[in-house]
């Protein structure tokens, strides 16, 4: 054998040797680059402030729909996870191989003392990466004892280590499943616990922290108190744990990251005290323009009865960027689109259509003279901006004033009508064209708006309907389950969502307020459930 081929057989050898000794020691996520995950660990995308994460469940069930709904069968599930149960375990087994004293203390410690929780979303969009605080002196004692087990135990080990100020804190891996691993560090009376090793270490070794990453672990593990507030500052939240929960989560998370055209509108926040609940909306006031978030008009165009329907504060200005690259790549003038917007935006979904085709409307500043609509050439913006959407070639109509746009497609989700309409100064779309068809009939008087039900249409920024919005969940659900070959699913749906919607049905129309907005800069601002008529 040639001395090249044999150097690239020991080559691979050892390549394969190291990846295989990483796996088993630390699990595939370290064998990525530094944060293999790529996460901003300054950033969540939601935090949690508790004063106890046990009670968290339990308490989200004092309100009747949540309780109705999800039942007692929510609480077990969190107490009975597998996740739990295995790290409850592998503690269990640890504490008496090696003689120590904690057993299940240390998740009992963990989840019944005031603790901040930060999330992260993982590439599907959902938060499954998170970080937990928490300051407990025994917790430090216990810390030090898994230390010492550390080097001899098959499911811990020293991952690393992080600064902390001029300290070096030791970072134990945790491996408590089959290819679930936490991250533990603990100083003074400080613990940090991470989900992921990937949130901090990567790298051929897996003992190399990110540097951003280790900076924000640092701050959380320092012993004063202003450098602990580390995620506080950008969810506009105070110092310290606040009595009971609070839960604010981030508007680019509930909007699939479509934040930045709505940037007036930041965060959502849910606060427990005294056994009630109180919602909360984050709003910059610098960002919000003349009449940015009065939805009455917006209202007055949507058809009756919505599952399910939001208005926010569209900032028209920052879709312009989009348009030029749309309009380059489809040979449009898109742009002036941006200018001709107006108000707020929103978007509905209706038990009679289905989940995937919602109906968007918004208002432009000024309708379009009756003479510019005389032939297809009127709104050349629109044209443009929908075959850049949808593409191919559409099919083009006018009737009455009222200019259509469509072109049926065929989809993973069926067969698809996407259809754009622009009458007077409304704009509405939608991928069911019986949508788009209901909106002209309500500004045509011939059919009952939304704005009948709301005494308050312009500070209204939502709408549910739980007795719609189960119809639309149940057609999906069965939808998405297998033939009728395989009946088991399809009877645990009949067992278990059947009645839970039946429940969800019984509840009225629940409407959304904000009756204040601030003036200029970010301030949370009291977001009130109203009984809709």
């Amino acid at each position: 054998m040639k001395k090249t081929t044999l150097a690239k057989f020991l080559a691979a050898g050892a390549i394969c040797t190291t990846a295989l000794f990483a796996w088993r020691t630390f699990g595939w996520g370290y064998m990525a680059p530094v944060n293999s995950l790529h996460l901003d660990l300054a950033k969540p995308d939601a935090l949690v402030l508790t004063e106890s994460l046990s009670t968290l469940p339990r308490d989200l069930l004092s309100i009747p729909l949540a309780r109705d709904v999800l039942r007692e069968d929510f609480l077990f599930y969190y107490e009975q996870n597998e996740d739990r149960l295995g790290l409850k375990g592998s503690l269990r087994r640890i504490a008496y191989e090696h003689e120590l004293t904690w057993g299940d203390q240390l998740i009992r410690m963990v989840l019944d003392e005031p603790a901040e929780v930060a999330l992260w979303r993982d590439g599907d969009g959902t938060l499954k990466h998170f970080a937990i605080a928490v300051s407990r002196g025994k917790l430090a004692r216990l810390l030090e004892e898994a230390g010492k087990v550390a080097l001899k135990d098959s499911q811990l080990r020293l991952a690393g280590d992080v600064k902390v100020g001029s300290d070096k804190v030791a970072v134990y891996a945790f491996e408590y499943a089959y290819q679930r691993t936490l991250l533990v560090a603990a100083h003074g009376e400080r613990m940090v616990i991470l989900s992921h090793p990937g949130m901090l270490f990567g790298g051929p070794e897996g003992k190399r922290a990110d540097a951003k990453a280790e900076q924000v672990i640092g701050s959380l593990l320092m012993a004063d108190a202003k450098h602990q507030q580390v995620f506080h500052d950008q969810f506009r939240l105070g110092p310290g744990i606040p009595a009971g929960h609070s839960v604010a989560v981030k508007a680019d998370f509930l909007s699939f990251g479509y934040q930045p055209f709505f940037g007036a509108l930041e965060a959502l926040r849910f606060d427990f005290s005294r056994g009630r609940w109180q919602s909360q909306v984050l709003i910059d006031g610098a960002k919000l323009h003349k009449g940015g978030y009065d939805s009455s008009a917006l209202w007055a165009a949507l058809p009756y009865n919505p599952s399910g329907c939001f208005s926010v504060p569209a900032d028209w200005a920052s879709i312009e960027p989009v348009l030029q690259r749309l309009g380059a790549k489809g040979g449009a003038a898109l742009q002036p689109l941006a200018t001709q917007f107006n108000g707020p935006a929103a978007a509905c979904w209706y038990g009679t259509s289905r989940l995937h085709t919602p109906v968007f409307i918004a208002r432009r500043r000024q309708a379009a003279p009756a003479a510019a609509t005389a032939n297809a050439g009127t709104d050349a913006s629109l044209a443009g901006l929908f075959g850049a959407l949808v593409g191919g070639q559409a099919e083009h109509s006018m009737d009455k004033g009222v200019q259509r746009w469509t072109r049926t497609l065929g989809t993973p989700a069926g067969e698809l009508t996407p259809t754009l309409a622009a009458s007077g100064d409304l704009i509405v779309f939608s991928a069911d064209p019986a949508l788009v068809d209901q909106v002209l009939a309500v500004q045509r008087k011939q059919a009952p708006a939304a704005s009948d039900r709301l005494p308050d249409a312009g500070r209204t920024v939502g709408l549910i309907d739980p007795a719609a919005l189960s119809q639309l969940v149940e057609k999906e659900a069965f939808d998405a389950l297998p033939a009728s070959s395989e009946p088991v699913l399809r009877e645990a749906a009949d067992a278990h969502l059947i009645p839970r919607l039946a429940a969800l049905r019984k509840y009225p129309a629940y409407r959304m307020v904000v009756k204040s907005l601030p003036s200029s800069g970010l301030a949370w601002t009291p977001l009130e459930w109203q009984a809709a008529q």
